[in-house]
């Protein structure tokens, strides 16, 4: 065994055993990835003297390392992985699931004191029209949808493109007459140098069954609530693979089974939950409505019964205030409604799980992002019974945090390099890097509504993705039923 190694493994002796090989992970589904990257990736423990949790970040979490401190690891991959958790989780809990608004609305005939439809339309399905139900009126409806997502920050979730790496810890004392690499890692002894990348392929789905009442108070006013149900599944494949920058000619220090020279391994985990959503009750006001035109004011209160640790809630009272304007005739008409949704703080936290500790240490923040929000729509009325419509929806998640796909380059040592004053060299990888900004969110809705009975409607529409920031999804069919008593 060559002095090179032998020191390495001593080096290693010596801080392994100050190392905890565990760490408190999170739970629930939305602790799947932070658990599986930053703790789960584990080399195998049975050497003579483990490596298994070097390249574990969630570790040093646990104990308290500063990112921002200079020391020679700065979990710079804890940041980005923890990141695109929180992406995914804040637009997991809140993809669009449509209006509780009324699909007719009625106004009593002054001639026969009889309730009449003021239009021939049934409305938008995703946005509001300033028209309310009226005076003692009473809708229920309820909708299905399911929603799986195939692209994130532009790159597939489903072939590995995802990349994220894992450097090794600033485990052990430095050999004396090694150098710093200059970028605060002294890579120093050798091994340290190493790192383990870690493609992601990721299956995220929804399944959301929204259950809606709305009530006319009065001929301007109504209250509804949306309850939705939902089950969250997600499965994770992570195939790592350990690069030797400094240890080629020493495969048996890092590998994934003891005694052979094994680099790779795919590490999988599932999870998934059902329950109540975010519940939300939702006002309209009418100011004004002359025929077809109109201006309202709307309210949303969305309340954290959803379980945020599981993807089913945001976790926090969200509160949205929005504008209606509304035009067009009889047959045609176009609604436009902006919005602004301010959130409230949560104690729960749907990264890395509750744990206090890690208030001053981790980049994102638990609470929800403030939200802008605009939707436009058409709707034509080509018959009595039938309506088609067309909507753009579009969302932006303020100060939510970017993550854009970059180059890292890593600084090691060559092999056979005298070991005084060795030369250093550096290889670049393919890494998601984050950074401050706002995420803006289109969604595009054709669909039709059809008069069923006297008062019912069936409701079927398509959801398109128009951007490609953030979380992407795929075609998105959503089916509803009302009717207004």
């Amino acid at each position: 065994m060559s002095r090179r190694l032998v020191a390495a493994l001593v080096m290693s002796c010596a801080c392994g055993l100050a190392l905890p090989v565990s760490a408190q992970t999170p739970s629930g589904v939305a602790g799947l990835l932070p658990n599986l990257i930053l703790n789960g990736i584990r080399l195998d423990a049975g050497t003579p003297v483990p490596h298994d949790a070097h390249f574990t970040p969630l570790n040093e979490l646990y104990e308290g390392t500063d990112p921002r401190s200079g020391a020679a690891f700065k979990l710079d991959a804890a940041e980005v992985v923890l990141n695109f958790n929180r992406l995914l989780a804040t637009q997991f809990a809140s993809f669009p699931i449509g209006s509780s608004s009324g699909a007719f609305s009625f106004q009593i005939d002054e001639s026969t004191g009889l309730p009449v439809r003021r239009t021939r339309s049934f409305g938008p399905s995703f946005g509001e029209r300033s028209m309310t139900l009226g005076r003692g009126r009473f809708s229920v409806g309820a909708a299905y949808q399911h929603t799986s997502y195939n692209q994130f920050e532009g790159e597939s979730m489903n072939d590995g493109s995802i990349q994220f790496l894992l450097p090794h810890n600033d485990c052990c004392p430095a050999q004396v007459g090694l150098q710093a690499t200059g970028d605060g890692n002294l890579l120093n002894p050798g091994f340290e140098s190493d790192i383990v990348t870690v493609r992601l392929s990721l299956k995220a789905s929804t399944d959301t069954a929204a259950f809606f009442a709305t009530y006319g108070v009065t001929d301007r006013w109504d209250v509804a609530v949306t309850v939705p149900v939902v089950r969250v599944d997600l499965e994770a494949t992570a195939d790592a693979e350990i690069v030797r920058l400094g240890t080629a000619f020493q495969p048996l220090v890092h590998t994934f089974q003891t005694g052979s020279d094994v680099s790779r391994r795919t590490f999988t985990e599932g999870r998934s939950a059902s329950g109540i959503g975010d519940v939300v009750l939702r006002t309209k006001y009418n100011f004004k409505q002359r025929g077809a035109q109109g201006l309202a004011g709307t309210l949303d209160v969305r309340l954290p019964t959803g379980d945020a640790e599981n993807l089913l809630g945001t976790g926090a009272t969200q509160t949205r205030v929005g504008l209606v304007v509304s035009t067009g005739t009889e047959r045609f008409g176009q609604h436009v409604n902006v919005g602004y949704t301010f959130s409230g703080s949560t104690d729960v936290s749907t990264y890395i799980g509750p744990d206090p500790q890690l208030q001053n240490v981790l980049l994102p923040s638990d609470t929800p992002p403030d939200e802008f929000q605009f939707n436009g729509g058409l709707e034509f009325a080509a018959t009595d019974r039938l309506t088609l419509l067309g909507e753009f929806m579009g969302r932006t998640l303020r100060n939510v945090g970017r993550l854009d796909m970059g180059e890292r380059a890593f600084s090691y040592t060559p092999q056979g390099q005298p070991i005084l004053s060795p030369a250093l060299q550096s290889q670049t990888f393919r890494e998601f890097q984050a950074r401050e900004g706002s995420l803006t969110i289109g969604l595009a809705a054709v669909g039709a509504k059809y008069n069923v009975g006297s008062r019912a409607l069936l409701s079927a529409h398509v959801l398109l993705p128009v951007t490609d920031g953030g979380l992407r999804s795929r075609v998105t069919m959503t089916f509803g039923l009302d009717y207004t008593f």
